[in-house]
């Protein structure tokens, strides 16, 4: 009785040039239940091997000379979870098995056999090659399947993002307003200090975790220039300090004064850099030394960073970089926080080697610290190319804008960035939906406007279309801030007349460097 798996099978097709292998086997092929598509020639064949098919039976004599090639090509083509089981018959068997065998190898996945052919032995083998087949097609749902979860899961983390990243720019303008009031109340200190570095670690796992899935997607693209890594590594040191310096550690630099020079990307370059060393700090004591270390050799910048922490075991170390892996807590381990999601090393990795880098960590073993080399590429150019990094390019001369138009639909965090903006001698009209903030726009004529996209009503593309459509707007400045950072929203807002797309939170520095054409 046949395999009930054979009936749901894609055709066998056959390719036999004698008439009467071609008869035998569509008669075999029939009392087994199998559906056979008998191939007239190489050409059918090569045609019908564009359609999923069950299995493949050929005669050795029909793979000889362009024949031949012209099917391997064929399978060659074949997506990677697809392996057409090909079943050769032969006359050679008998006399040289593995001989015969190592002739028809290269076609892939290869069953011979002997002629004159065997009714059982012949059907028992297409049945297992179409069990395997049908293995295959449940792999690829299984694969598609897979496809479609992390699709989804990367357009819930982009919703997610989104959601948490309109009210987490609300938090921080307010902890800006307030810490631009000065009031001298050490209450209030301690709470503008809190909500400035709890609401700043919180943006940081966002953005770390929007990077890995665009990562994943292959949606991240580096924005390349040559720059100094001494003036990456200074930005990176001033913006670590800080966070350092309350757990009492020390850092300890050993720069070298050679040129440096790298064509990268300055902002992941200072990501990657500054997530080492808050990982450090992290799993180190209070009072430890961190020591960063950067020289040029053999065409490389290496960098080093070792602490004085908890250290790896060997487990640890060939796990490390794995996306959301988290090292288990270690007996004693009271100094260093397990915070975070698990991504950051990932999120290093991959942005290193999209620079040709490459990344490693040493560690002799558990307490005895770890060591992260990062080296990176040297680019030969003359001193007058290089260009400092983004954090210390000076924004462009130009006249300052006076009168700005906020259209955002959060009140708490529009009513503050409106105080912020004030604050710094900017007239600020502010509207909370598209329909509102044309109205606004006709009747303020402002030099410089401040949306969001997720507005109601109108989004903010068809509000900054509509914009550009208004006579004497082709100049005016669009800005959109938004929780809304993949590529496709960054592209609809080119489309739609935005001059620049920020995503949310953003400072009030950034914001002002925007509003300046570079």
């Amino acid at each position: 009785m046949p395999d009930k798996v054979a009936k749901k099978a894609e055709p066998v097709l056959v390719l036999a040039p004698s008439p009467g292998d071609a008869t035998l086997c569509e008669r075999f092929l029939g009392q087994a239940e199998l559906q056979p598509h008998i191939c007239d020639d190489p050409a059918a064949l090569y045609d019908a091997l564009a359609e999923p098919a069950a299995a493949l039976v050929v005669a050795d004599e029909a793979l000889r000379g362009d024949a031949g090639a012209r099917i391997r090509n064929r399978l060659a083509e074949q997506e990677d979870w697809s392996s057409l089981p090909l079943i050769v018959l032969t006359r050679r068997l008998a006399r040289s098995g593995s001989e015969a065998l190592a002739d028809v190898a290269r076609y892939g996945h290869v069953r011979l056999i002997e002629r004159p052919v065997s009714c059982t032995v012949f059907v028992n083998a297409v049945l297992m090659a179409v069990r395997e087949r049908r293995q295959q097609y449940r792999i690829r749902d299984l694969l598609a399947e897979r496809a479609e979860r992390l699709a989804q899961r990367d357009e819930f983390l982009a919703t997610l993002g989104h959601e948490l990243r309109n009210p987490l720019a609300a938090i921080m303008t307010c902890g800006e307003v307030l810490a631009a009031m000065q009031i001298e109340a050490p209450q209030v200190q301690r709470c503008v200090h809190t909500i400035a570095t709890q609401s700043t670690q919180i943006k940081r796992l966002l953005d770390d975790l929007s990077d890995v899935s665009r990562i994943a997607r292959r949606k991240l693209s580096l924005q390349t220039e040559p720059l100094d890594l001494k003036m990456a590594l200074n930005d990176v040191v001033a913006q670590v300090q800080t966070p350092i310096t309350e757990r009492e550690q020390r850092l300890e630099l050993a720069i070298s004064n050679e040129p440096m020079p790298l064509l990268a990307d300055a902002t992941r370059l200072r990501q990657v850099l500054a997530n080492l060393l808050v990982n450090a700090s992290r799993y180190s004591p209070p009072g430890a030394v961190i020591q960063l270390n950067a020289r040029p050799s053999g065409g490389l910048a290496e960098i080093r960073i070792r602490d004085q922490g908890i250290g790896m075991s060997a487990e640890t170390r060939a796990r490390i970089f794995e996306p959301f892996f988290q090292a288990p807590q270690q007996e004693g381990d009271s100094h260093s926080s397990r915070s975070g999601l698990g991504v950051g090393l990932a999120l290093a990795r991959s942005l290193v080697e999209m620079h040709a880098g490459t990344i490693a960590v040493e560690s002799a073993g558990l307490g005895q610290g770890s060591e992260f080399r990062v080296a990176l590429p040297l680019r030969a150019a003359p001193p007058a190319e290089m260009a400092p990094t983004q954090g210390a390019r000076p924004v462009a001369q130009a006249a300052r804008p006076q009168r700005v138009l906020l259209i955002e639909d959060n009140l708490d965090f529009g009513q503050g960035l409106k105080r912020l903006l004030e604050l710094r001698g900017y007239a600020v009209d502010y509207a909370q939906d598209g329909v509102a903030g044309l109205r606004a726009a006709e009747s303020c004529r402002p030099e410089v406007v401040v949306l969001d996209i997720g507005l109601p009503g109108l989004d903010g593309y068809e509000v900054a279309a509509r914009l550009r459509r208004l006579q004497g707007f082709e100049g005016v400045r669009l800005i959109a801030v938004t929780g809304f950072g993949r590529k496709m929203d960054r592209r609809r807002s080119r489309l739609a007349g935005i001059d620049q797309h920020l995503v949310k939170p953003v400072t009030v520095p950034q914001l002002e460097a925007a509003f300046t054409p570079p």
